[in-house]
């Protein structure tokens, strides 16, 4: 196990924590969606899904350090980024109405929305952050230090 996680180079560890960047973004996403105004609604299980996936695909792309040939790590990667793209999008989508009430109806803003919309923006910036961290591990490179 000691030798694995020294054979890990820098895009690995990049990736890792752009996992778990998504982890917490898929969190802060069922918890926004469960709790406060939004407690009775429908909460859409396509972020989710698409978290997961992309949390697979990179956890998959860190265990196979350098054993896998590069288009399909390629391929893997871009399809974590549009997963993940898709769900803050999706995210986004449903939480326009709160933001549209909050920020542009005059008389229509509560504190409760508020809250509800400050833990979505949290949830989005969470998201970013983690395609920005898998794209730049794509950019720093080969996954696999004896390789590297």
């Amino acid at each position: 196990m000691l030798d694995w996680i020294k054979k890990q180079s820098i895009a690995s560890w990049v990736l890792v924590g752009a996992a778990v960047l998504a982890l917490i973004a898929m969190i802060i996403y069922i918890v926004n969606s469960t709790t406060g105004i939004l407690a009775g609604t429908q909460m859409s299980a396509l972020p989710i899904v698409f978290t997961i996936i992309a949390i697979l695909l990179m956890a998959g792309i860190v265990a196979t350090a350098g054993k896998l040939n590069h288009w399909i790590v390629t391929v893997a990667m871009i399809v974590a980024v549009v997963f993940l793209s898709v769900s803050f999008c999706t995210l986004i989508g449903a939480r326009t109405d709160i933001a549209g009430d909050q920020w542009f109806i005059p008389d229509m803003d509560t504190a409760e929305q508020g809250k509800c919309l400050n833990v979505a923006i949290a949830s989005v910036v969470f998201y970013v952050l983690s395609v920005i961290a898998v794209i730049a591990a794509s950019v720093i490179g080969k996954f696999d230090r004896e390789k590297a």
